[in-house]
């Protein structure tokens, strides 16, 4: 090749990398590309993708050195980061020496392999015209390496390392579902972590470790290395969590929606819900906890369908929390009516809600419901929800006797008193009550507990109520000839 020939050339080269510079800039660009061009389907632009890009771009530059992304199973969370990540950032660092790591030993080789194929595909090196090519000596399924001394390591968990560093660690699913509850097989994995593949890494202060997985078990990988952090024995992780189904309002989905409709529909989330609220709360929600120290059981929640048309007495609880940190409790308000001994919770509300829109919530439970009394908490400053529920009253002319209250004793001895009604099934849930069930099934380890707090406050309010009987008879609706209702 001549010298104009090998200048066109180069001219070329130049032109296609200006074309695709936004997918050298930016990963979520090259995943969208390559999973059109070479899987073949039409790409939904998932905002999923997008959090988990915008992370990992953080770790090729140095910003994140430890990240745990901890998302549902089948979401293609192993190819974004073992096969997408991998191959873009050759471009990036083309000298950078990866180590990739499954508990399966065909997963192993099959995602290794499939990497390389992408590596090799027409659409990558129309991307990256100048892509190294693969050594001929070190081409293998489950380690391949390109002549700039790019090298993809790919080894089943458990297994020795020796002779083999690396820049970047990868761990994906390092735990196979099955084997949650094996004790045996989780201790191994975390003296492995610390023993065999921490040492891999070249320098130990700047090179990076990935951790991708689906929670199996709440004494996992994943905690292990947050409780080390905790305790101030090992680095800070940055932490990238997904849950199945959205538990308040997110940048990208609303409250309740599901991660995805098309893989993981919400028909399908709350059926495996229902089936095994454990396993949904570790696998899908990526909150696990201990069933072993587990105060409060499943299989101790009963239901209810249709409101009781007999007599019951009527409450209703407030636990205001004002508060709007991310971590803090919500405002709860819950209402609930009494036959004889047993609890038909009607309905249960809580939210980071404002001094007035809480208010507001709380007028809404009073006209529906119609509370023989409303109980709210009142610590400093939360008595002035009190003052302003009565005046607000006053202004719509409703009706309702309204106490403020305090509580004595530590919060978890209080709710420990739910125990024995729940054990004797003295307590009747709606069937959407997803939140309570959770905060009971976690309890005491669980972040949030508002709705098991005004639970609990319910309860001791009608224990200091006077012994008397108030009927409640459900409405029964005829209409007329123009159908106008009329209530009997």
């Amino acid at each position: 090749m001549d010298v104009r020939q090998e200048a066109i050339k180069e001219m070329a080269i130049r032109e296609i990398l200006k074309r695709n510079q936004d997918k050298h800039d930016s990963l979520f660009c090259y995943l969208q590309t390559m999973y059109e061009k070479e899987m073949k389907k039409e790409y939904n632009n998932w905002w999923v993708y997008k959090k988990i890009c915008s992370a990992l771009e953080k770790v090729a530059n140095w910003e994140i050195k430890r990240l745990i992304i901890n998302i549902s199973p089948r979401l293609w969370k192993s190819d974004a980061v073992t096969k997408w990540f991998t191959t873009w950032l050759i471009w990036k660092k083309p000298k950078t020496k990866f180590i990739v790591t499954w508990y399966s030993a065909s997963l192993m080789e099959r995602f290794s392999w499939e990497a390389r194929n992408w590596y090799l595909s027409d659409t990558y090196k129309t991307i990256f015209p100048r892509r190294p090519e693969l050594r001929d000596d070190e081409n293998q399924k489950r380690w391949w390496t390109n002549k700039e001394w790019w090298s993809y390591y790919a080894v089943w968990a458990w297994w020795t390392i020796t002779g083999v560093g690396a820049d970047y660690i990868i761990i994906d699913d390092p735990i196979n579902p099955k084997d949650e509850n094996s004790n045996v097989i989780r201790t191994w994995v975390n003296n492995w972590f610390h023993n065999v593949l921490e040492s891999r890494l070249d320098d130990k202060t700047n090179w990076a470790i990935v951790i991708v997985m689906q929670r199996v078990h709440w004494d996992d990988l994943c905690w292990h290395l947050i409780e080390l952090e905790s305790q101030g024995l090992w680095e800070k992780w940055d932490k990238l969590i997904i849950p199945a189904i959205a538990e308040h309002d997110e940048e990208f989905r609303k409250e309740w929606e599901s991660i995805n409709e098309d893989r993981l529909p919400i028909s399908f989330l709350k059926n495996v819900q229902e089936k095994d609220k454990v396993m949904f709360s570790c696998q899908y929600q990526q909150q696990p906890f201990d069933k072993e120290s587990q105060e409060f059981h499943q299989e101790w929640f009963k239901y209810f369908d249709d409101i009781p048309s007999w007599w019951g007495r009527v409450f209703t609880c407030v636990d205001p929390a004002f508060t709007k940190n991310a971590t803090s409790d919500d405002s709860a308000i819950i209402t609930g009516m009494f036959i004889k001994d047993s609890l038909y919770i009607l309905e249960m509300t809580s939210w980071k809600y404002n001094p007035w829109e809480l208010i507001d919530k709380m007028i809404y439970h009073i006209q529906k419901w119609n509370p023989e009394k409303i109980w709210i908490e009142a610590y400093q400053a939360q008595s002035i929800i009190w003052f302003s529920l009565n005046l607000e009253l006053q202004k719509r002319n409703i009706y309702c006797t309204v106490e403020d209250m305090t509580q004595s004793w530590d919060k978890e001895s209080k709710i420990r008193r739910l125990q024995p009604l729940y054990r004797s099934w003295l307590i009747y849930h709606r069937r959407d009550m997803i939140k309570l069930e959770k905060q009971l099934l976690e309890f005491p380890r669980g972040k949030h507990d508002d709705e098991v707090d005004v639970l609990q406050m319910l309860y001791d309010m009608y224990t200091l109520q006077p012994n008397t009987i108030k009927k409640y008879e459900m409405p029964r609706i005829e209409y007329d000839h123009s159908w106008r209702p009329i209530f009997k």
